[in-house]
């Protein structure tokens, strides 16, 4: 977030320091020249500051939205969260058409024990209107996370079917419904980064012709059955595992650099799921890996262990005789 510059004496001499609920700490408000950094609420305020701003919010490059801005506001949380959706839509219905760098959303999902998928539709609802805004003014960066502990977003894939210019797209605590990757294959024919967050995927197969970094942690493959990812263009992977089966690793002939943390689930994990997924890494040359589980007995079947002939650099944590290296990487720890 930019400090507050020079321009700030604009402000007519002796106004208050917090008029129109202001804080001068530059972590939560900036002022010109930089406001694309400025979160809505505070631009909404910035503008009773000067004519000369009234109107500098319309045309922002970057909007960041939070929920969390609406927290100890009068009411409950789902007042609050009312609240904060009105505005919001209030704010894009006025803004000026005008092309978006970056749209950062973090948006509250209401959970409850009797919650059921059209509840988190109609809760989502909001949510993917302001996504498909986003990415209809060209945005090129996408970040999106619900807000509510155990509560998951569900994204409307179909939004993603349209050209697009999105090249980075963040997500955290959102349903990846069927149709999701076949659909950023057709519209977000420039995608390069996709990072995943505890976010359900419900397609069998993980593909894409344009993606050269893909970020996957627990919570986003299912435990009974293997996924598969095929990413051909791919040169960075970071997987954490926290399903039972590994997912199968195809069509990664451009992979140079993987941080992997891959173990047995329940002690229940075949180990040749486990070497195949790591057959499918063998072309990197930096890898960092974390082996959590039981030891592993290779037994001096050495026809059994991987081979990572390309490898410079190579850290390793908790591993035991499951690799098998040609030469030693310059760099090994």
């Amino acid at each position: 977030m930019a400090e507050a510059s020079g321009d700030a004496r604009m402000v007519r001499a002796g106004a208050p320091a917090r008029r129109a609920g202001l804080t001068p700490s530059p972590a939560t408000f900036s002022l010109a020249p930089s406001p694309s950094w400025t979160p809505a609420t505070s631009c909404g305020r910035a503008c009773v500051l000067s004519l000369q701003w009234r109107d500098l919010w319309r045309s922002m490059p970057r909007i960041n939205a939070s929920r969390d801005e609406f927290d100890g506001m009068p009411g409950t949380w789902v007042e609050q969260n009312v609240l904060f959706r009105k505005f919001f839509n209030r704010f894009l219905m006025l803004r000026n058409p005008t092309p978006l760098d970056e749209f950062n959303l973090w948006y509250g999902v209401r959970d409850s024990e009797d919650s059921t998928d059209r509840d988190y539709d109609a809760e989502s609802e909001d949510a993917n209107l302001w996504i498909g805004h986003a990415l209809q003014c060209n945005a090129r960066s996408v970040k999106v996370s619900a807000a509510e502990c155990g509560a998951k977003l569900h994204l409307d894939p179909v939004m993603f079917a349209s050209k697009c210019f999105l090249t980075s797209l963040e997500l955290t605590g959102v349903v990846l419904f069927a149709g999701f990757f076949k659909n950023l294959q057709m519209g977000c024919t420039l995608l390069e980064r996709l990072k995943l967050y505890d976010c359900p995927i419900c397609d069998a197969e993980v593909f894409s012709q344009t993606l050269r970094l893909f970020t996957i942690d627990p919570g986003c493959l299912p435990h009974s059955k293997q996924t598969s990812i095929s990413i051909p263009s791919l040169v960075d992977f970071s997987y954490f595992s926290g399903e039972r089966i590994p997912p199968l690793l195809k069509n990664l002939g451009s992979l140079e650099t993987a941080t992997i943390s891959v173990g047995t689930y329940d002690d229940d994990t075949p180990l040749s799921d486990i070497h195949q997924f790591l057959r499918g890494l063998s072309n990197v040359t930096h890898l960092d890996l974390s082996y959590k589980g039981p030891k592993l007995e290779v037994q001096a079947n050495f026809q059994w262990c991987p081979k990572f002939n390309n490898l410079t650099t190579l850290t390793v944590v908790s591993v035991c005789c499951i690799l098998w290296i040609d030469s030693l990487p310059s760099e090994l720890t």
